[in-house]
Parts: structure tokens; sequence; C-alpha cells
């Protein structure tokens, strides 16, 4: 099984998902928003499983994994107890980082024009609609850029923060 999930894993890799959105997205007018969320969700979660994978086959041949096993403990508690709290940074970054790209990925859509159209609104609408102007009126182009660069800093330092509250062995949690 575990072969067969790395294989699927390892196929819906090398698929070009930025240009299948391109493709794809046209063909929802009505749902373009639900499609794009979809869309990004669907090719967003295939580095997160293989990194995932790998730790969770690191975790399970540690001592305390073993022991536990050793004492009969089910698989799903030794999941519940021990795998998933020792992934659970890893997890949190992780998932900080897929809500940055998905967040990108929405703005390079809807930049070039294939993601979320007016009278909608996205910041990579925003930037589109405004790079004319972006020598004569800056503030026209900044704002939405700025905007951008404070929301993706913002979910970064809301993803730290859950890794340094959950994570006793993070930096924060130390001092």
């Amino acid at each position: 099984m575990d072969a067969v999930i790395s294989w699927v894993i390892n196929l819906l890799l090398v698929i070009p998902s930025f240009f299948i959105l391109i493709m794809v997205t046209p063909a929802l007018k009505h749902f373009v928003t639900v499609g794009l969320i979809i869309g990004i969700a669907g090719f967003g979660w295939m580095v997160m499983g293989q990194v995932v994978r790998g730790q969770a086959r690191s975790l399970r041949q540690r001592d305390f994994v073993r022991a536990a096993r050793y004492m009969g403990i089910s698989t799903s508690e030794i999941i519940r107890r021990h795998i998933i709290p020792n992934m659970a940074s890893l997890l949190i970054i992780d998932a900080t980082l897929g809500v940055v790209a998905a967040v990108l990925s929405e703005t390079a859509l809807s930049y070039f024009g294939f993601g979320i159209q007016p009278p909608a609104t996205s910041i990579g609408t925003l930037l589109a609609n405004n790079t004319q102007a972006a020598t004569t009126q800056p503030w026209m182009f900044l704002s939405p850029a700025v905007v951008l660069v404070v929301l993706l800093f913002g979910v970064s330092l809301v993803g730290e923060a859950f890794r340094d509250a959950l994570d006793p062995t993070s930096g924060a949690a130390r001092d």
C-alpha cells in the first residue's frame, strides 16, 4: 500500500498543476472561486504528503514506538499518542507554507487573467488592473502589493506562533 501511495504522489508531482489550472478555470465561468480552491488544494497536498510519509516512516523506527508496539498498544493509539505529537511542528510549518503557496498561486492566476475575474476582487486582479498605473500613480499598484506581502508575512507569523505554542522543543517554549 505504501508503494502505491508513493507512486501516485510521485505521478501527481510531475503534472504541471499551474497549466492545468489555467486550462480548467475558463470552463468554470460561474464557479471559478470554488474551482480554484479545489484545484489549488488538489495539487498542493502532494509535497506535504511526501514529507509526512517520510517523517512517519522515520518515527516508526524509533524506540518509543517499538516499545508501545511491544506493550500491545493499537496502531491508531500509537499514531495518536506518539506519531502526530512528534510531527506537529513539521505539520504546522508545512501547512503554513501551503497556505502561503495557495495565496501566491491564486494571486498569480488572477494576475494573468485565469483566476478570479471582475467584478469579484482578488489581489491578483488588483495588481493586474493597476500595472499600467505603476509608474504614474504608484500607490495604486503598491497598495495591493503591500497587502499581499503583509498577508503572507502575517500567515507566516501565525504559523510560527502555533508551532511555538504546540511544540515543547521549539525555541520560544524553552525560553
